[in-house]
């Protein structure tokens, strides 16, 4: 199965992939630098004259095409972040409307600002710290209050038939957590008193879990100054940094990262950090299964002019 988006393409691509894979295999961290920048504008197409059901549609435009784009476009900029098992667009608008259709985005972290979209077949507005998955429809807010940085997100999940869902950032529990080195053992404490008698050098930070079905977004806030004790993840885990400035050593090599990059943790490596200054991440899993499709961005030789979509 192939599904492209003419323009700004995403493709979807099931089968053998060794000899990409094996170009990739070790790409880990994506520097704000190196992710590249598109200007992207989208409108609302007229209804088309049909029987049956009707639905949302927008035109979309790149590069030079977007800055032509009809009065009331919605204007943004899409940074892009690929790696082997999934893809990260941050989405940015300074002004104008927000109106981005979703495409193959299977999850959405609202960084800030506001928005509609369509979850499970209902308009629902997803706010500041609200996350999404498998969202529908068109992201919407014809008058935004300010900026509006949005995280959208292509990646597979742990579930066979994955149900859509809304989690609300308010509200949910905020585990506090610390971690050093005993010695050659590691520790980790999530007990107040306990955490208040962390030695010196002791990773402190606090996780909010965003629980989807068949994935997650975990909200880390890290103190600076600690190490995290080393671990191992069972999958890959795409990371991306909202604020601070961290080092990540895996698999003995290091990786220092700042805001608006993004680090994936690889699956069966050993890792820690060490929190170089107050920082901030959002993290998601990139499992991946070679029966299943393979989940990342791949860009049209044509990026100047919006086509619609189609199947192949």
């Amino acid at each position: 199965m192939k599904i492209s988006m003419l323009a700004s393409i995403v493709t979807i691509t099931a089968g053998t992939m060794s000899a990409v894979m094996a170009q990739e295999a070790r790409l880990i961290h994506i520097p704000s630098e190196d992710a590249p920048i598109f200007a992207e504008a989208e409108w609302d197409l007229p209804a088309p004259k049909i029987d049956g059901p009707v639905y949302a549609r927008t035109f979309i435009a790149e590069g030079e095409a977007a800055a032509t784009a009809p009065d009331g476009a919605s204007h943004y900029k899409a940074q892009e972040y690929n790696f082997p098992m999934g893809a990260l667009r941050v989405l940015k608008w300074e002004s104008g409307p927000v109106i981005h259709q979703i495409t193959f985005e299977t999850q959405v972290f609202m960084l800030k600002g506001s928005a509609t979209v369509r979850v499970s077949g209902e308009n629902v507005t997803i706010n500041e710290g609200d996350a999404a998955f498998l969202p529908s429809g068109i992201l919407r807010n014809d008058n935004p209050d300010g900026d509006t940085i949005v995280l959208t997100y292509i990646v597979s999940n742990n579930t066979d038939a994955p149900k859509a869902k809304v989690v609300r950032g308010d509200g949910l529990p905020v585990m506090a957590i610390a971690q050093w080195m005993d010695g050659d053992d590691p520790t980790t404490a999530t007990d107040h008193d306990a955490i208040l008698k962390a030695p010196d050098g002791a990773a402190k930070f606090t996780v909010k879990r965003y629980s989807g079905d068949g994935n997650s977004f975990r909200h880390a806030v890290l103190e600076a100054g600690g190490r995290t004790t080393p671990a191992t993840n069972g999958r890959d885990i795409l990371i991306y940094i909202n604020k601070g400035h961290m080092k990540r050593t895996e698999d003995g090599v290091e990786y220092v990262v700042k805001a608006g990059d993004a680090i994936r943790e690889e699956d069966g490596k050993s890792g820690y950090w060490e929190i170089l200054e107050d920082s901030e991440f959002i993290a998601t899993d990139m499992p991946f299964e070679p029966s299943q499709p393979r989940y990342n961005l791949q860009r049209s030789p044509n990026t100047v002019t919006g086509a619609g979509y189609r199947q192949e």
